[in-house]
């Protein structure tokens, strides 16, 4: 069969993307794929069976490879807390190609989906004066806090979200999962369609790529035998911090999600990320690298009683080094090994004394780890020196925002990374010079979070049947 187009990967972007063709062309003939589960399929071994720790493979290898927490129908987003972020200033790089209120439509249109599908109506105020009073205490202290509304969805609710959004779209899009994309197919400098690992062709006039963080490499590797050109961006290193709810009381209260940036002194550029207000640290596999991450649940009575978020150092290479993505692998693997194949854990205060954490210390302290199987140990022997610096300087500015959160007893869990690929050169309308060749997400390093994910392949849908009907119209 031959489809009007494909879309690979079945995160935001691609779903985002889908769910756009459906609703104003139910004709055209749409093909999602992904290498991961469906929604219903998605189930982690470590999390259903309460284990420690990712169980090897029959290969020896850590992890299940597709990972169900990151691949599958919703991409890494579906075990997310489901914070959906209104605001340009943050969440991605989508305004370097369209205008900010154009992104900013795109976003709110995402928004309406999700709220007709059941999500929270309940949504944060960046302009209270309460806010002003946290943005002038962190300003004195040289931080910046990045405003815009969050609606939070909740672990829980964003999956059921996604279930609905799935039935509304397997009646009017071809899917396939557990199904993985070995090749583009290119003709001529044009796209006509894909081919799959299994060796099957499939045939398309245009093809969306938004495999997701996971898939960047596989997209890199495209792009290079394209002749494509690629501009390597950053990669972040740093630890998931967690504390006691009433540490952060006010900033949960009145924003949610504080997003703050700071510039060190050794000019290093550290952010807080993805806050989870009574929520639990967890682990993330990232192709066999196991990463801190965290989420939280609408519902109070699956919380837990501390909060956590990431703090995350931007790391910039220069000339001759182009390996950004694996340097981090490398740090963070570094981690695995000391904690034989899990997430280090460490006390502030320990970190402060230069000594590792051990157990009877951690059982001693003050915050109860919601990551139970962490192994206490030394981030020191993991983190290079100006990122460890970097986070201390970050912490203690925090402290006078939100005072008691530099205290002996916060817990930091590393290492954490963020990996953004690399860029593939495209136009305004996220297309390569493969005519017909789309890109877009987190995968493509155009985005970051649910919202502007969703805005690029609503986007990307729009374009591409802008130029079907015209073509049809010049016939």
């Amino acid at each position: 069969m031959k489809y009007d187009c494909i879309i690979v990967g079945a995160g935001p972007a691609g779903i985002f993307c889908a769910y756009e063709f459906m609703q104003k062309r139910p004709d055209l003939k749409v093909l999602l794929i992904d290498k991961g589960h469906n929604i219903y399929s998605r189930r982690c071994p470590v999390n259903e069976h309460k284990l420690e720790k990712c169980p090897m493979n029959k290969d020896g290898v850590s992890g299940c490879h597709p990972c169900s927490i990151t691949n599958g129908f919703g991409g890494a987003g579906a075990f997310s807390d489901g914070k959906f972020n209104i605001t340009t200033e943050f969440g991605g790089w989508l305004t370097e190609y369209l205008e900010d209120d154009k992104v900013m439509e795109l976003i709110r249109y995402v928004d309406s989906i999700n709220l007709k599908f059941g999500a929270t109506p309940v949504i944060t105020d960046p302009n209270t004066d309460h806010v002003r009073e946290i943005e002038k205490r962190a300003l004195a202290v040289g931080l910046k806090l990045l405003r815009g509304q969050v609606r939070h969805l909740g672990t829980e609710n964003n999956l059921e979200i996604l279930k609905r959004i799935y039935e509304v779209l397997k009646d009017s899009v071809d899917m396939r999962y557990d199904t993985e994309v070995k090749d583009v197919l290119v003709q001529d400098d044009k796209v006509c369609g894909v081919l799959l690992q299994s060796g099957e062709r499939i045939e398309a006039d245009y093809v969306f790529l938004g495999v997701g963080r996971d898939g960047s490499a596989w997209l890199e590797e495209i792009c290079k035998k394209n002749n494509i050109h690629l501009q390597n961006n950053q990669v972040d290193i740093g630890v998931r911090v967690e504390t006691n709810d009433i540490i952060m009381e006010e900033i949960n209260k009145n924003l949610y999600e504080g997003k703050f940036i700071y510039r060190t002194s050794v000019g290093t550029v550290v952010r807080t990320f993805c806050s989870n207000p009574s929520g639990h640290v967890v682990v993330e596999n990232h192709s066999g690298t196991m990463l801190a991450n965290g989420h939280a649940y609408a519902s109070k009575e699956l919380g837990s009683h501390n909060t956590n978020f990431a703090l995350l150092v931007s790391h910039k290479f220069s000339d001759p080094f182009d390996l950004p993505n694996e340097y981090a692998h490398q740090v963070s693997r570094l981690a695995n090994e000391l904690s034989c194949g899990g997430i280090i854990v460490q006390r502030y205060g320990d970190i402060c004394r230069g000594r590792r954490s051990t157990q009877k210390r951690i059982d001693e302290g003050f915050v109860r780890p919601s990551l139970k199987e962490a192994v206490p140990g030394d981030l020191g022997l993991v983190l290079p020196y100006n990122t460890m610096k970097s986070i201390i300087e970050m912490i203690e500015a925090l402290n006078h925002v939100t005072p008691g959160i530099a205290n002996e007893h916060t817990l930091f869990y590393g290492v954490e990374a963020k990996f953004y690929s690399a860029r593939p050169e495209i136009n305004r309308h996220f297309e390569t010079k493969i005519s017909g060749l789309y890109v877009g997400g987190d995968g493509a390093g155009l985005t970051r979070g649910l919202a502007q994910a969703g805005a690029n392949g609503v986007f990307v849908a729009r374009d591409i049947m802008e130029r079907i009907e015209k073509g049809r119209n010049e016939l």
